[in-house]
């Protein structure tokens, strides 16, 4: 099957958080099933689309966001003869397993998938780029017993197999399991090969259990393991009775002509939209990753490690930060020869209006390299110069009365010892300086800019920055610069694949800037903001490693992450949010989330979500640490919702970017 290369990407559906590992699983489970189709329109075989598949099939034409798998079953008759068809109709690459081939495997239904681990190229570009073993289930359907008693009879002895499991699933070799086991022989008349693995041996009872009524004419059927053990997955007969085909993620789907009853079985009131309760092995790609870790024995690891190193930032000082601090120095300077003039020493006054004049010329030099000659700050710098030019001079004169012209030596000469006119005229020209500056102050702060970057990487994330952009390019205090950054696709080794960049397709209303013709080196921005904080931990993209957080905070005092999504709330002590919870792993415990200096999350409750998860990651003195780094203000996206919408959001950014 082939996929548009967005199927891949991270997304946020039904409020639920969609990694793009697991969209891979997902693309391999639909090649599978496609080739599972095939195979049973050769051979006329029936075929359902069960659980959360039919589910969402039903519902969406779709996965459900917080399902990792795909389910079909099968009526017994027609999964026997698909066993016996299967094995030698699949490609190399894909495998079936089953209680009726593989002796040494134990689960209740059949697996049919990828066996073909590793990062094989071939294989990887077959199948999307996913490194993993990756299955669909098939679950057998049976006959229930017409009479109550059998069923209550069946129910008892699969409890007592399913005891068994249990214990030996725990590696418990304790008496209860050997009691358990001789209770089961002495009831059923068999002998368990001790000396074997006990699974296989148990499931296969338990399988035979299953179908112990099949053909009895019964009214009712049941997927076994679920029903025994849950009670649920009981349907009539009837449902059976005639099927069609739905679109699911770009196939049709086969399901139950009455689908109604099938989805009842399961889940109730089925149109209600109800995330899975708790994580169990969710998601599958944990498991499968162990797995792979496994099979390639060498230390393979693809997440990202917490450092503190990751907390700590350098000083950055840019060229407006420069300017205003020189100014700041001449101000402080200015006073100093006020105060040396006062104590009447002239010649201190002198070497300090020589060196600062100096030094206005190389600071009207630099300022002439980044705005062109006629700005207003360089006339001023022009004035202030001259200003310091006549102090010189001015100063050079009264020194000269204050020499002894009888013993030739200079003495110490306080303005009292001058004419009233003239210290008038050396306090004016005195003062005339700290004027200048404090005028060229004023023009450095309006033609100097504190300057914010955004960065974005996609047209369609920039929703989520976009009416921060519209509010900063009004303000008068901040130049905004829109710079999008290219992207790349990545092959399932993690390697580079196609590049992308957007920058043309934004709208024309904004100023777009060529990220190759800023020089972040050159240019020290006040402040970047990001909305990708993923640097080269996703699996499926990664923006160009020049972008990465831990290289833009070499350029920027005050880096900001803006996440480019919004889920429903989530509470980690919520079972309900259990795989919500889960997945936020895949979106906090990353470096932007560390390198960023200000995180800004869709509301004070997502914060604690958020917290717990850097807690569960990186400990109590890192939650701790970055309680401070993170803020609940809210999303644009939430558009003007009261108290975490777009005004909150600015409002905040804006005290950030501001603030000295």
């Amino acid at each position: 099957m082939k996929f548009e290369r967005e199927f891949f990407y991270d997304e946020v559906r039904d409020g639920f958080y969609i990694p793009g590992i697991i969209k891979r699983t997902w693309a391999v489970e639909l090649t599978v099933l496609a080739e599972l189709d095939r195979i049973c329109k050769k051979y006329d075989i029936p075929y359902y689309a069960v659980g959360g598949t039919l589910l969402g099939a039903v519902r969406d034409g779709n996965f459900i966001p917080w399902d990792d798998d795909i389910d079909i079953m099968m009526l017994r008759s027609d999964y026997n003869r698909f066993v016996q068809v299967v094995e030698k109709e699949l490609p190399e690459e894909l495998g079936f397993r089953a209680l009726e081939i593989n002796h040494d495997f134990y689960r209740l239904w059949g697996a049919l998938g990828k066996q073909v681990i590793g990062f094989e190229s071939e294989v990887l570009r077959k199948y999307h780029e996913c490194p993993f073993g990756v299955s669909i289930d098939i679950f057998k359907i049976d006959e229930l017993p017409i009479n109550p008693e059998d069923e209550e009879l069946q129910k008892n002895i699969l409890n007592m197999f399913s005891v068994v499991f249990q214990i030996i699933e725990k590696n418990d070799k304790s008496r209860l399991l050997f009691k358990e086991l001789q209770e089961i022989e002495t009831l059923l008349q068999i002998n368990f090969d001790r000396g074997r693995d006990l699974r296989p041996q148990v499931a296969y009872l338990m399988d035979r259990i299953f179908q112990e009524y099949n053909g009895n004419q019964g009214e009712w059927l049941a997927v076994m393991p679920f029903y025994f053990d849950q009670g649920i997955c009981k349907y009539p007969k009837s449902a059976f009775d005639k099927s069609k085909r739905i679109p699911f993620c770009g196939m049709e789907l086969p399901i139950p002509g009455n689908y109604d009853a099938v989805l009842k079985a399961e889940f109730g009131d089925y149109h209600k939209k109800v995330k899975a309760g708790g994580i169990h092995d969710y998601p599958c790609t944990k498991t499968l990753k162990k797995k792979l870790q496994d099979f390639l024995g060498v230390e393979w690891d693809s997440d990202y490690h917490f450092s503190e190193e990751d907390l700590v930032r350098p000083k950055i000082q840019n060229f407006r930060d420069m300017l205003l601090s020189i100014v700041e120095f001449h101000m402080a300077s200015q006073k100093q020869l006020l105060e040396e003039y006062v104590r009447g020493d002239i010649s201190s006054c002198l070497s300090r209006l020589s060196a600062m004049q100096e030094e206005a010329i190389a600071f009207g030099n630099a300022i002439e390299q980044k705005k062109r000659e006629g700005s207003k700050s360089i006339s001023l710098v022009e004035e202030y110069c001259e200003a310091l030019y006549h102090a010189y001079q001015s100063l050079m004169g009264s020194k000269e009365e204050g020499k002894d012209k009888e013993e030739g030596r200079e003495e110490i000469c306080f303005p009292k010892d001058f004419s009233p006119s003239l210290q008038k005229e050396l306090q004016r020209t005195l003062k005339n300086p700290l004027a200048c500056l404090k005028k060229l102050r004023v023009a450095l702060k309006e033609e100097f800019k504190k300057q914010v970057v955004f960065l974005p990487h996609t047209v369609k994330h920039f929703a989520s920055l976009r009416p921060l952009v519209d509010a900063l390019l009004q303000d008068e205090e901040i130049d905004c610069k829109i710079i999008p950054i290219p992207y790349y696709d990545k092959y399932g080794d993690g390697t580079l694949k196609e590049l992308h960049y957007e920058g043309k397709e934004f709208s024309k209303e904004y100023k777009i800037i060529d990220c190759r013709s800023y020089d972040f080196s050159i240019e020290l921005p006040d402040c970047i903001v990001i909305n990708s904080p993923y640097d080269e931990y996703n699996p499926v993209w990664t923006v160009d490693s020049a972008f990465y957080s831990k290289e833009l905070k070499k350029y920027s005092n005050k880096l900001v992450y803006l996440p480019w999504f919004v889920t429903d709330e989530i509470d980690p002590k919520n079972e309900e949010d259990g795989k919500a919870f889960t997945n936020m792993e895949y979106y906090v415990t990353v470096p932007g989330l560390f390198h960023s200096d200000l995180t800004i999350v869709q509301s004070e409750g997502m914060k604690k979500a958020y917290l717990a998860k850097i807690e569960e990651f990186a400990g109590k003195d890192i939650k701790k640490k970055m309680e401070k780094k993170i803020s609940g203000a809210g999303s644009c996206l939430l558009g003007e919702k009261a108290g975490q919408g777009i005004k909150e959001v600015v409002e905040c950014v804006k005290a950030f970017a501001l603030k000295k």
